[in-house]
């Protein structure tokens, strides 16, 4: 007869338990810690089918995107560039004829639009008034009505001297350089054009003095009679006063009281109409 205490010797044996007379479990306290420990840790098994879960998830959507770009190029470009800055639009608008025909009287002739190298008037004459001595030539649309202004200027006691109408393309480098010579580029830039930018070279442009000497191109002449009696009158025969005062930021140039335009004389009427200060940029809206 063996005793009710004699341990249970087969394969099945549970080290950690132990059974009482009553058939009660009892465990063994060494065994406790390490028994609870690893009902607390978590199962590794879950764990890493967690991490595989989850990579399937991540590659079936890099499959699906990838799907959809395939079928949609145009939707691809558009989506991954989206946040990209776009090229400016150019929204000028183009000149109209009138400005850009270098036949025209109102051809546009500023620091950024220039007279061809090789451009000579065909129609250029003398309108055979009191000038400077040497023989100045102007378009023929402008030598008629240049002439009636002068003689009509000098009529009312108000005498003007031509000193400048046509200048060639190598006339007007020989101007700039000995002008850049004496006073520096960027002084010489506010009055004297470089060859190519300067309206003397369409043959519409003139400059006055009130004396024979042709000394008086400077402001002073503004407030001789002859100075006075052009910026009054002057709008009549079809010529506006070029780079007025005080309009130096629209115009690029300084004020030049001497330097008149032709443009005609409806065009002229019209912008004397609308201010007689206006410049030729602000009339033609240039400067949009």
């Amino acid at each position: 007869m063996t005793n009710d205490r004699t341990r249970n010797t087969t394969t099945d044996y549970d080290p950690m338990l132990d059974l009482t007379a009553t058939g009660e479990r009892l465990v063994d306290p060494r065994l406790m810690n390490t028994a609870a420990q690893r009902k607390l840790q978590p199962s590794r098994k879950y764990s890493l089918n967690t991490i595989l879960t989850g990579l399937l998830i991540f590659n079936c959507v890099l499959l699906v995107f990838a799907l959809l770009v395939h079928a949609n190029p145009q939707w691809a470009a558009s989506t991954m560039h989206s946040s990209q800055p776009t090229e400016p639009v150019d929204t000028s608008v183009p000149l109209p004829a009138e400005l850009t025909d270098i036949n025209s009287v109102t051809f546009l002739v500023d620091p950024s639009h220039s007279v061809p190298a090789d451009y000579v008037p065909s129609d250029l004459e003398s309108p055979y008034v009191s000038s400077t001595g040497e023989v100045i030539q102007v378009r023929s649309a402008v030598a008629s009505d240049l002439k009636e202004m002068i003689n009509d200027a000098n009529d009312d006691d108000a005498p003007l001297i031509l000193t400048s109408g046509y200048v060639s393309f190598d006339t007007q480098e020989d101007y700039y350089s000995d002008r850049v010579a004496m006073v520096g580029e960027a002084e010489a830039l506010k009055t004297t054009p470089k060859p190519g930018f300067s309206e003397h070279q369409t043959g519409l442009a003139v400059d006055f003095s009130d004396k024979d000497d042709g000394t008086a191109t400077t402001t002073a002449f503004a407030e001789s009679a002859a100075g006075k009696w052009l910026k009054e009158h002057a709008w009549e025969y079809g010529f506006i006063q070029r780079y007025p005062e005080g309009k130096e930021e629209i115009t690029s140039y300084s004020y030049m009281p001497w330097h008149y335009r032709y443009v005609g004389r409806d065009t002229a009427k019209a912008m004397h109409d609308a201010d007689p200060n206006m410049t030729f940029e602000e009339y033609f809206q240039t400067n949009k």
